[in-house]
């Protein structure tokens, strides 16, 4: 958490300096005049911070401002931020409706609804496009924050206090751990279950290269109160001398394991949800998830959605694909869970 290492690594994902060139100045050029011809011709109030909007301003918006031709640009700019490709599609620059949408729903806030001007300064200033970069990436919707499965925690708690009279070290593998919440806080019940944190090992593996910064440096440059929330809570687990051995990689959910496989593995948040319910996809996922198993391991997956929020895939489904790939499906107080054979 060192901010001068913090920003040496972060400059190995993100490129510094200005991005200003001639291509991009001219697509804030062409911008400029779609905002001028917009403003000049929109008989509603324009944006600005805590205005309240209505589908009317939505649709004339869309109809005199077309997300089409932001995006493009905002797009360029971002692929030449990064030395990475950026998983853009997800994100609510490419998921909102319109202009105005995008500005309401994106947090902490832009100052002003002139893209061109905004594409600009981002340009032009490293530190702001950062902070943009993980609005993006990190918004407050995706799942951060601690102790959102109490029931799962509960059951695990207990589980882990069995299993350390039996198993002196463990392996834990928080897979698509996002920014990182979940993978601290199965640390935590560690700690309380008895464990010797150096003969434990607690992973977490996502797939996009701004959630895994976030989380192994628990960095939020774009939310510096959740920044200041996430170190106060994760201080003591860290600062202990016995803490579990950490480890914050890039992994895909469906791919063959790279790494050892490990004795309990946590995927909350994806499987059966608005982010991954195509049943070729569900199929490698848990085809992936059994494979990091050690015999007798444990398969952990819990959701909101997994109650009726947001359903796509219901659970009896989800219990056939574990069955499919290996795994004993058993009852748990929330979410799903499976024993490997």
């Amino acid at each position: 958490m060192d901010r001068v290492e913090l920003q040496r690594r972060l400059q190995q994902l993100l490129v510094p300096g200005s991005l200003l060139d001639a291509p991009l100045a001219r697509s804030i050029d062409r911008l400029a005049r779609s905002f001028a011809r917009y403003a000049a011709s929109y008989p509603l109030p324009l944006w600005a911070p805590g205005l309240v909007t209505d589908n009317e301003m939505r649709s004339l918006t869309e109809a005199l401002l077309p997300m089409a031709e932001i995006r493009p640009a905002f797009d360029r700019l971002l692929a030449r931020s990064c030395r990475f490709t950026p998983l853009l599609a997800g994100c609510y620059l490419h998921s909102s409706a319109c202009w105005i949408d995008f500005l309401q729903r994106l947090q902490p806030p832009l100052p002003l609804a002139n893209p061109a001007v905004i594409l600009s300064r981002l340009a032009e200033n490293y530190q702001a496009r950062e902070r943009f970069l993980f609005s993006l990436m990190l918004p407050h919707h995706y799942g951060g924050g601690f102790d959102r499965y109490p029931l799962q925690s509960q059951w695990l708690s207990g589980w882990l206090k069995e299993r350390a009279k039996i198993l002196g070290g463990i392996r834990i593998l928080d897979s698509a751990c996002g920014s990182g919440e979940g993978t601290y806080q199965v640390a935590e019940l560690l700690r309380e279950a008895g464990y010797s944190g150096r003969s434990c090992e607690v992973h977490g593996s996502t797939l996009e290269e701004i959630e895994l910064y976030a989380a192994a440096h628990l960095y939020f440059p774009h939310d510096p109160q959740r920044e200041r929330e996430y170190r106060a809570r994760t201080a003591p687990l860290l600062g202990a001398a016995d803490a579990p051995r950490f480890e914050f990689y890039l992994d895909r959910v469906g791919s063959a394991p790279e790494r050892e496989p490990y004795h309990l593995v946590l995927c909350n948040g994806l499987l059966g949800g608005p982010l991954l319910h195509d049943d070729a996809e569900l199929d490698a996922a848990f085809a992936g998830l059994a494979a990091r198993l050690l015999p007798g391991g444990v398969l952990l997956a819990a959701d909101r959605f997994h109650a009726g929020w947001r359903l796509r895939v219901p659970a009896e489904r989800l219990c056939a694909l574990m069955e499919k790939h290996g795994l004993i499906p058993f009852q748990v107080p929330e979410g799903i869970a499976g024993i490997k054979r």
